[in-house]
Formats: structure tokens, sequence, C-alpha cells
């Protein structure tokens, strides 16, 4: 009997720590790697997420990666070097990329000089526009004032093409070194407002020049929208802009790759929202994330886990694990009856020898 006993126990203990390992496993953090391009507006915000994280007792941590430019970013994502990745709509979309959320979008600004005569796209002939380089973006955003002349049938080379660093725009508006500058990025971002300031200082006011034909542009292509800057967005008095216009423009997105748990990429959704207020204390542009379309049409895809959350169709503990703790339950069951009957089985033969070790001492 007690040899059944120490079997039972052996078994229990044997059951416990495979349920403390479970536990363990189930509850250890996820720690899920960062891509995205170093000494950026998106670097400081990511930096943001991963402290509030940090400081959160839910299973997620983000380890953040630097890399030289979103091209790089992009290949991070795609070679699983990295779990998510800041990636921009129009630069080097990789693969196996699906969106989490959008952390903020970029419109494109043409600006000038408030006394000068450009009014329109085709008053750029024969100017010069100076493209501002992004930290992350290399040449993209030349690439993109390319699409826009592209669309209005203008040649690139009857429009001067003049790369300017984020640091030398007051200079160069000051100098007349250019005629226009060509700005994307965050409407409340620094370097936008850099730009219309400097237009401001030099002529006494910033024109912006609309681009009319802006939803024209993004029904042709996946990778921009049509944008509406609103009067007043710079600020001023009067208000820079007077008047509401239409112009074009890229999101900027944290995606992940298409392998990430669906339960994972649930869950950095999910905390991405909840916690956006405390992230927002550290870094304002957290203000700006939003939730991507939820269509499964969309041009670039959405991770089913973050689909679920968006469209509340997650699934509890016990709908994903149902079936295991069925079986689970079915297994102990079976394997506690198996010892029972072993241990009384046991039992009664150590009955029977002692009834017969009893009789020859009767007799």
């Amino acid at each position: 009997m007690l040899r059944g006993l120490y079997i039972a126990s052996a078994v229990g203990l044997a059951i416990a720590g495979s349920a403390a390992a479970l536990n363990y496993t189930l509850l250890k953090p996820t720690v899920l790697r960062v891509a995205v391009a170093q000494g950026t507006d998106d670097h400081r915000l990511v930096e943001a997420i991963s402290r509030v994280f940090a400081n959160g007792r839910e299973g997620v941590k983000l380890r953040v990666v630097p890399v030289q430019t979103a091209n790089v970013s992009a290949d991070a994502l795609q070679s699983e070097s990295a779990d998510l990745a800041v990636i921009r709509s129009d630069i080097a979309v990789p693969p196996n990329g699906q969106t989490l959320v959008i952390l903020h979008r970029n419109p494109a600004l043409l600006i000038t000089r408030g006394d000068d005569t450009i009014a329109t796209v085709p008053d750029l002939k024969g100017k010069t526009v100076g493209v501002i380089r992004g930290t992350a973006t290399g040449i993209g955003n030349a690439k993109l004032f390319d699409a826009i002349l592209a669309h209005y049938e203008i040649d690139p080379d009857l429009v001067r093409h003049d790369v300017i660093e984020r640091g030398a725009i007051s200079e160069a508006v000051k100098s007349r070194q250019v005629d226009a500058l060509f700005v994307v990025g965050p409407s409340a971002g620094d370097v936008s407002s850099e730009a219309v300031s400097a237009f401001s200082k030099a002529s006494g006011a910033a024109r912006f020049i609309p681009i009319a034909e802006a939803k024209a542009i993004a029904q042709r292509s996946n990778i921009v929208e049509a944008m509406e800057i609103v009067r007043g967005a710079f600020g001023g008095d009067p208000p820079r802009p007077a008047e509401a216009f239409e112009t074009i423009g890229v999101s900027v997105r944290l995606m992940a790759r298409s392998t990430l748990r669906d339960s994972v990429a649930a869950e950095v959704t999910k905390r991405l929202f909840s916690e956006r207020i405390s992230i927002a204390k550290l870094e304002k542009l957290a203000n700006q994330i939003e939730a991507p379309a939820t269509d499964k049409g969309a041009a670039i895809p959405l991770h089913p886990g973050a689909a679920a959350y968006l469209d509340d169709e997650e699934k509890s503990f016990f709908d994903k694990y149902s079936d295991f703790i069925y079986l689970g339950a079915m297994v102990l069951s079976l394997a506690g009856s198996a010892l029972a009957a072993a241990a009384t089985r046991m039992s009664n033969n150590r009955h029977s020898e002692f009834d017969r070790v009893l009789e020859r001492l009767l007799e």
C-alpha cells in the first residue's frame, strides 16, 4: 500500500511541476525587437513606447533596435531579424509586413514666399525647389516630389531639385537659394513648422501651394493618400494657412512580421491604445496614433491579431485552449482512476497474504 502512495505522490509532484513550468512559460514577458531609424521623431516615439511598456505588468516588452534608414528598417523586418518595424508607406514596404497601428500621417507640403507669384504646381517650372532630406528617408522625399511632377506631366529637368538638410532650411530661404520648399512630415512636427517659420521670417508670410489633384494621385497609387491641411494648422495671426487646402501624404506605420503570433500582435495593439496618454506625456507624437482600416482589401495588409482586437473579435483564454483543457482533464481523470485501481489491487493482495498467515497461525 505504501508503494502505491509513493507512486501516486510522485505522479502528483510531476503534474504540479509541469503545471508550474507551463504557467511560467505563459506568464514570461515576450520581448519584441523593434527596428526604427535612429535620430528621428519615430525613434523618440518608439523609445517612449518601450519605456511605458516596461513599466506595465503585461507580458509584452520592446527592445529598440536603431538602424540607419527606413530601408534598413524594412530589410530587418523582411529578414525577421526584427519582430516589429517602423515603415513609411512609400518607402520599401516589406512583403511579410503587416500593420498593427498607424503611428502618424505625413502630409507633403509645398511652401513658398508670401510675396512670390508661385500659386500652383505648374508654376514651379524654371524654379528651384528645396527638398528637405529626412534622416530616415534619404532620397525618398525627392522621389515623392518627382511623382507629383509626373502627374502634372512636368519634366523633372524643368524644376531644379536642391536637396537640403534640415539644419540648412533657414539659410536656404533667407539667401533665396530656393524658391520653394518640399517638406514631408507630421503637420505637428518640428520640421514642417521650421519650414513655415523660415518663409514667414523672410517675407512676412508663407504661401502654401495646394496639390489640387491629390485624390486623383492617390487613386493611381497605393502608397500615398489625399489629405487636407486645415486652416490655421501652423498657428499664427493671421492663421497659417489662411484657407484649408488639399495635398498628398504618406502614412508611417508600426508593422509586424506576418509570423508573429496573433495573441502577441493583439496585445501590442491593445496596449498602444490603452496607454496612449502615458506615451504622449513622453512624446507628443503619440497623440497621432490611430487605428488602420480593417478592410480585407487594404493595399497594405493588417495583421490578423490587430484586426481581431480592432473588430472586437479577440478570443479569450478559454476559447483558445478549451480543447486542451478538456483533453487534459480527461487524461488526468483516467490517470487518477488507473492509480486508484492499482493501489486497490495492491492493497487487496497484501490483505490476502495476511489472511493466509493468520489461518496458518490458528491451525
